[in-house]
């Protein structure tokens, strides 16, 4: 099993829960009003300078989905790389 994090901006919601439905993943987990500075994108630190936030989902997937997911992020970063997203993939060693 593998984990996948991805962190993404609230406006590309739809598309990444559209990336999830394509890659056949219906199980996740999602965290939201998080606090981040990344590479390709402004800061989302919910303040006056840096207003927004961004959302997360945590996912456990074989390596087949693991991939078909990573696929699809591409593709949204690819096209909405200002509004930031960024996904993380590693081993899983046990699940309880």
């Amino acid at each position: 099993m593998k984990g996948i994090l991805i962190i993404y901006a609230p406006a590309l919601e739809c598309f990444v829960m559209g990336a999830l439905e394509n890659a056949g993943q219906k199980k996740y987990t999602k965290a939201d009003g998080l606090h981040g500075i990344g590479g390709s994108s402004e800061p989302h630190l919910d303040t006056n300078i840096w207003p927004g936030t961004n959302s997360a989902l945590f996912i456990a997937a074989d390596e087949r989905t693991k991939a078909l997911i990573l696929t699809e992020v591409a593709k949204i970063k690819k096209q909405y790389s200002e509004l930031g997203i960024k996904a993380f993939a590693f081993p899983l060693e046990e699940i309880v």
